[in-house]
């Protein structure tokens, strides 16, 4: 994204052109260039505010040098102006002075500058002190100012600020040819629709090139300066959107409106942090380009759906539409920390690109929340080897849907995709695959799906969940890639795949489809990370750890025959496999039942951990479909009669409990 420093004309105000911004260079520091001083030229005219003859433009002696043309310059005073523009007004550029705190105003007509509208008047930086020019229609006298280029707050202290006030059946636009700049080194600066969210209107529109907010970095400046339309219907349209190029804070707030961008982008230099795009009231934002939040600064937001507390309105959801082929990227720069987009309040985004987590930014989020929906291309979240805990989270009710590859973890560490609180997502696309770890160099990635009503579906034809795949790399094989299932939470699938480095956890989840797990990879129930040592999950399809040299399946032992445990409804296949138990808390003479199946094949090739030579591994035990784990007990002395009938009665115990489990009438632990 270019960055295009406000331009001044040799009139009567001085500026200094200090820095410039190029598409893929840093702030740069330019020759400082000062233009001429403070006299006004020979044909600038200024404003005489109040005349008898009537507060009209083209009335000669309302001005000190008479009526200005597209060569000339118009300003106005320190008192301020109200001008009734008619038909044809023209300058070449238009200076709109003070006084602080108070406002000039255009009225009934149109304006065209041939360079620009200008306002930078030192005052401070809040509101309060910002000196606006007011665009005005009562109802019933439409408004309309074109300028090549319009400047506000171009120095540090300077401020400015343009009101489009359209009352109900008026008809108010600001056309800007080339840039609009919103504190190119000044705070506080601003340009937005009134009235207010929820409060009847006129039609409103605001056009530009390219619309950039909080140009520079220097201290204490460039920041709070933001662009904003608030009410149903106004409309805003750009070529570029530019929310913080150095500095800190921009923002743009779409309440109600309709806004058409070609490209967004947030936090374009490594300084830039704070920038924000908020999307609400039933506002829509249909982007056809790039749209990047965090090019390389931090802590930048977008929100569609958003609830103002300051606003009494009935509609907080807002739509982001994103209609090119670009990806909608968090994150994009190595520098470029804690950015995110949150969907909320049952709202929704659309997507044809992929939404991409963490390009070489760590921390990015993505995330949908009450009740809100959202399509996309794709999904990447940590790409490059140094994108780290990037993170994607799908709550309350609300639905995501891909019609392409997910990666979790593309070469980057420590990703995280969490389904819950009745949230799905759902991959749609013929043979593309959901990955928890894609790349040899992935570590750490986790995808958890908790909570009934929670489901990650991966259903189309060819598709299959892939934990660990090393697809790609040079050397070794990624390691604690993590499918984790918990409190009914349900991973629906043609098939789970499990390969060197991955691990499937659980507590009282469900994996339907085929699970196939080869050489390096893990079922491991429970999920001690989070304080779950021993739990329990359910597998509606066959279980086969025998795959490319066999995998291992991971139990805890503790009190009381209390282990970990799982359910095949299928064939268990584990020929080849390896059996790890951990010991804790442990009984001599309790089984501790381990898996239920349908059916067996094969026995563990490796049992490692048993407590003692008097413990082993028994494939049917009680003649039941189970696998326990026992320990050799002394026989009853017959005459015993009262020992024997309470092992017995332990006995019938556990067949009951696991008999109940298998019907789903008691937690498995």
């Amino acid at each position: 994204m270019i960055f295009t420093p406000p331009q001044a004309s040799a009139s009567g105000i001085r500026f200094w052109l200090r820095r410039c911004l190029r598409s893929v260079a840093p702030l740069a520091v330019a020759a400082s260039l000062v233009v001429a001083g403070s006299a006004a030229r020979a044909d600038d005219s200024y404003w005489n505010s109040g005349t008898a003859a009537g507060n009209f433009w083209s009335t000669g002696t309302n001005w000190s040098n008479g009526v200005p043309t597209s060569t000339t310059n118009a300003l106005t005073t320190s008192s301020g102006a109200s001008i009734i523009l008619g038909s044809g007004a023209q300058a070449k550029t238009l200076y709109v002075e003070g006084p602080l705190g108070g406002e000039s105003q255009l009225t009934a007509g149109d304006l065209t500058l041939s360079d620009q509208l200008w306002i930078n008047v030192t005052s401070g930086t809040t509101e309060a002190t910002t000196v606006p020019l007011r665009l005005f229609d009562s109802g019933s006298a439409p408004l309309s100012v074109t300028a090549n280029n319009v400047t506000l707050g171009a120095d540090p202290g300077s401020q400015g600020g343009v009101i489009l006030d359209s009352q109900p059946g008026g008809n108010v636009s600001l056309n800007v040819t080339n840039t609009l700049t919103i504190g190119y080194d000044g705070s506080g600066n601003y340009v937005y629709t009134s009235p207010l969210s929820g409060t009847p209107a006129g039609a409103a529109s605001i056009t530009a090139g390219t619309i950039q907010v909080s140009g520079l970095s220097t201290a204490g400046q460039s920041d709070y300066n933001y662009i904003g339309t608030y009410n149903a219907g106004h409309t805003l349209t750009a070529t570029n959107l530019v929310l913080g190029v150095a500095g800190d804070q921009g923002g743009a707030d779409n309440y109600g409106g309709n806004w058409t961008v070609g490209n967004t982008s947030l936090a374009d230099q490594d300084t830039a942090a704070g920038n924000y795009l908020t999307i609400t009231d039933s506002g829509t934002l249909t982007n056809t380009g790039a749209f990047t939040v965090g090019v390389r600064g931090s802590n930048n937001s977008v929100y569609v759906g958003y609830t103002d507390p300051l606003l009494a309105t009935s509609a907080n959801n807002g739509t982001l539409l994103l209609t090119g082929s670009n990806d909608l990227v968090i994150g994009s720069g190595s520098t470029a920390d804690n950015n995110q987009v949150s969907v909320t309040l049952a709202s929704s985004l659309s997507a044809n690109g992929n939404i991409v987590v963490g390009i070489d930014g760590t921390n990015g989020t993505f995330e949908l929340r009450n009740g809100s929906t959202a399509t996309s291309g794709g999904v990447r979240l940590g790409v490059n080897a140094g994108a780290d805990g990037n993170q994607f989270h799908v709550y309350g009710g609300s639905s995501f849907s891909t019609n392409g590859t997910v990666r979790v973890g593309d070469k980057g560490s420590n990703s995280f995709f969490d389904i819950a609180s009745g949230g799905t997502a759902t991959l749609t696309g013929a043979g593309k695959n959901f990955y928890v770890g894609y790349d040899k160099s992935a570590q750490g990635n986790f995808v958890f799906v908790s909570d009934a009503g929670s489901t990650l579906s991966v259903k189309a034809t060819g598709a299959d969940v892939v934990v660990s795949a090393n697809v790609t790399g040079t050397t070794g094989d990624s390691s604690l890639n993590v499918l984790a299932v918990a409190d009914g939470g349900v991973v629906d699938a043609n098939r789970v795949l499990v390969g060197n480095g991955g691990q499937i956890w659980g507590f009282d989840g469900t994996i339907k489809g085929d699970t196939l797990v080869g050489a390096g990879g893990t079922i491991a129930p429970g999920i001690s990370e989070i304080g779950l040592p021993l739990g329990s999950l359910s597998f509606l399809g066959n279980v086969d750890l025998s795959q490319n040299g066999g995998g291992t399946f991971a139990v805890d032992l503790g009190a009381s025959g209390t282990s970990d445990f799982i359910d095949v409804s299928g064939t268990l296949s584990i020929a080849n496999s390896t059996l790890d138990v951990t010991v804790g808390v442990f009984d001599a003479g309790l089984a501790y039942i381990i898996a239920h199946y349908n059916s067996l094949a094969g026995e563990f090739a490796t049992v490692n951990g048993l407590p003692d030579s008097s413990w082993y591994v028994d494939y049917n035990y009680l003649g039941l479909n189970e696998i326990a784990i026992v320990s050799n007990v002394p026989e009853i002395d017959p005459s015993s009669f009262g020992s024997a009938f309470a092992l017995l009665m332990g006995g019938l115990g556990i067949v009951e409990r696991r008999t109940r489990r298998r019907l789903g009438l008691t937690s498995a632990t």
